[in-house]
């Protein structure tokens, strides 16, 4: 093998390598977008849950205050399901942070948005 094919060789292994890469990264960026989507139905569902059974959380105008109250625990103060306690599993501020993107806070509940706009 002469010194042009090895360096051949070694090139088109450098491509291939390269492109393999950049199809992970791609692939890492669905993943974490997947996880933020499980994460933001999570918060959905209990805010849902929450809003029927007549629970004060929401704060009007700040989706993350009203998550954070998700996340400290609310009790409805009435009615079937007073003294239950609702609340979101603890997740860290990143987590949140991502999960917001697939949130919306409307005037009276926090919707999840499957394509991560915030337009109602």
């Amino acid at each position: 093998m002469s010194l042009m094919e090895l360096l051949i060789t070694i090139i088109i292994l450098s491509i291939v390598m390269s492109i393999a890469i950049m199809s992970m990264g791609s692939a890492r960026q669905g993943a974490e977008d997947q996880k933020d989507k499980r994460n933001a139905q999570e918060i959905a569902s209990v805010a849902a849950m929450a809003s029927a059974a007549g629970a004060d959380f929401i704060v009007p105008g700040d989706e993350h205050a009203t998550i954070v109250n998700l996340c400290d625990g609310t009790t409805p103060s009435s009615g079937v399901f007073s003294g239950r306690v609702f609340k979101i599993p603890s997740m860290r501020d990143a987590e949140i942070t991502g999960a917001m993107r697939f949130l919306a806070l409307n005037d009276s509940d926090l919707q999840y948005r499957m394509d991560g706009s915030s337009s109602p």
